[in-house]
């Protein structure tokens, strides 16, 4: 029988009137970004009237600095001349061109169509793994090692399955182990180097036995490199060039948020290596990109400038960058109940807490918080045991704003438990 309109419940209520709850799918009940989950502790105090310090986001515009007038330029006109529609799904040819040219320059032959333009790093991983991974499936990642990863592969339904670095040897993996965590089930193993949110780098001779281990188990390896051109020493070689000379499949993800100071803008992007091995793999990810239409138009005029222009500002990044670590590692040295291992790279640092009085680590974090209006992210976010007592700090403020925030850390500590 059918009811007219007015026979109808009304909207939001069932037949008794009660409210209707539109239940959430079930697959994000396991989707979990510590980065941003304790974000909302931090907004609840200021909400109260406290001015919170947040050290938990790797944003180098928050304290300061600003990107290249170059790429801003190149935004700019590219807005004034009105180039703003759909670009290709794969990215504006030029971008993708200028991509190729310097993965080529650094040793991976790579032509522009085996180059796809993302909204960030973080959007080329999801569209990766999407096309990669089944139900019940796995992937290698490191612990530490950053929380979007298995964010995606939990919403996937797919399997994190974690390889330990050690902080004893530097936060390095150990190969054995890694081998040991490979099943049947495993389909890729992803490589954060160099490590956020360790600061670590690993070097190439190491890497390669990774694609080698890969390589003899049938593995695609993801190679994420964000932070490869922020590193204080020689950069690592790009794990795509050792790829290369293997024939190994290996996807790139790489951004321009950190090293051009520029992480709203959302330029990020993945290349294939030995792309003959992974034809299907590609064709799937071109379907998904296809799917959102493009990455943001506008912004992707600030690729060419950013590969091909000036590198004087990030020299001068780097260098700032190094005095900000050095006075966050004499601070944490001074500290009895802190201890650390000294970043290679990037601009966060894993401190360990001697003694969490038995607290968990995100419970310490949130002491903390609580105690000096800092903000931090507790190691267990990131993949580590709780009981192990390690929080990432980022180091990017200035002389002032550190030596602020150790003073609180110092006294909340010896005030603890």
């Amino acid at each position: 029988m059918l009811h007219s309109r007015a026979d109808a419940p009304a909207s939001g209520a069932d037949s008794k009137g009660e409210r209707q709850m539109i239940a959430a799918a079930h697959r994000t009940e396991e989707f979990n970004y510590a980065i941003r989950n304790l974000a909302r502790a931090a907004e609840a105090r200021e909400r109260a009237g406290r001015q919170v310090i947040y050290l938990n986001i790797g944003d180098p515009q928050i304290y300061g600095f600003r990107p290249p007038e170059a790429l801003v330029e190149a935004v700019a006109r590219a807005l004034r001349d009105r180039f703003t529609g759909y670009a290709s799904s794969k990215g504006l040819r030029e971008a993708r061109e200028a991509i190729a040219h310097k993965a080529t320059q650094l040793g991976t032959p790579t032509d522009p169509e085996e180059v796809l333009i993302t909204s960030g790093a973080s959007e080329a991983a999801d569209l990766l793994l999407t096309a990669l991974v089944n139900q019940g499936e796995e992937v290698l990642l490191p612990a530490p090692g950053y929380p979007l990863y298995p964010a995606i592969l939990n919403k996937l339904g797919a399997v994190a399955k974690f390889y330990r670095l050690h902080e004893e040897i530097g936060w390095q993996p150990v190969i054995e182990e890694i081998e040991r965590a490979i099943t049947s089930r495993t389909r890729a193993l992803v490589l954060i180097n160099p490590s956020n949110p360790t600061g670590a780098v690993i070097p190439d001779e190491q890497v390669a036995r990774i694609i080698e281990l890969a390589v003899r188990h049938r593995l695609l390896v993801i190679a994420d490199e964000v932070y490869r051109e922020l590193c204080f020493d020689a950069a690592p070689t790009p794990a795509s060039t050792l790829a290369a000379e293997m024939n190994a499949p290996l996807v790139t993800l790489e951004s321009l948020s950190k090293t051009h100071i520029i992480p709203g803008w959302r330029v990020g992007w993945m290349r294939f290596t030995s792309s003959g091995k992974m034809a299907e793999l590609i064709n799937a990810v071109l379907r998904l990109a296809g799917g959102r239409l493009c990455a943001p138009t506008p912004t992707q005029y600030a690729i060419v400038p950013a590969l091909t222009g000036d590198h004087g500002f990030q020299h001068q990044f780097i260098a700032e960058l190094r005095r900000r670590r050095d006075l966050t590692l004499e601070r944490v040295r001074a500290i009895d109940a802190l201890s650390c291992t000294v970043p290679d790279s990037a601009f966060y640092v894993m401190i360990k807490v001697r003694d969490m009085g038995g607290r968990t680590d995100e419970q310490f974090v949130l002491d903390m918080l609580e105690a000096t209006d800092v903000l931090v992210v507790h190691g267990s976010g990131f993949g580590t045991d709780p009981a192990e007592g390690y929080f990432r700090l980022v180091y990017l403020p200035d002389e002032k704003v550190l030596h602020t925030v150790f003073n609180r850390l110092e006294r909340f500590l010896q005030q603890a438990p």
